[in-house]
């Protein structure tokens, strides 16, 4: 398995050969491990061909807000106890302007006996386009 990126799609992002019957492409959480080292980072690809990356900086969360934290039979040497320690705040998006390159998106839909999976492919910063792999 291991560690991944989620790629979002904007609305009026078209994908050839998009199987039918399943939720619309803007609305699915891709998932690559071609963009630089994965790390559970998010990417969005606008209408107009930009790749965005989120920007993000970490806070922590105290015990008493924590999952496991407060449960009786939980304390500091417990591995538990530090579930959920930190969590993720947006800070923003940034343009991955000079991105060059390919990566596959790829989604596995209950509708579809196999992988959905498209080769996107960005040239200094613009998308030149998808395409389906079969």
């Amino acid at each position: 398995m291991g560690l991944f990126d989620i790629v979002e799609l904007y609305d009026g992002v078209h994908l050839p050969n998009y199987p039918d019957g399943v939720a619309p492409p803007e609305e699915v959480n891709w998932q690559t491990k071609g963009i630089d080292r994965p790390c559970m980072n998010t990417f969005k690809i606008t209408a107009d061909g930009r790749l965005l990356e989120k920007e993000w900086h970490a806070e922590p969360v105290p015990p008493e807000e924590r999952p496991y934290a407060d449960d009786e039979d939980v304390d500091e040497d417990d591995f538990r106890y530090y579930v959920g320690m930190m969590k993720r705040i947006h800070d923003g998006w940034t343009e991955r302007e000079s991105y060059h390159g390919r990566f596959q998106i790829t989604e596995s839909f209950d509708a579809v006996d196999s992988l959905v999976r498209y080769q996107v492919t960005f040239t200094h910063g613009s998308l030149d386009g998808f395409e389906r792999v079969e």
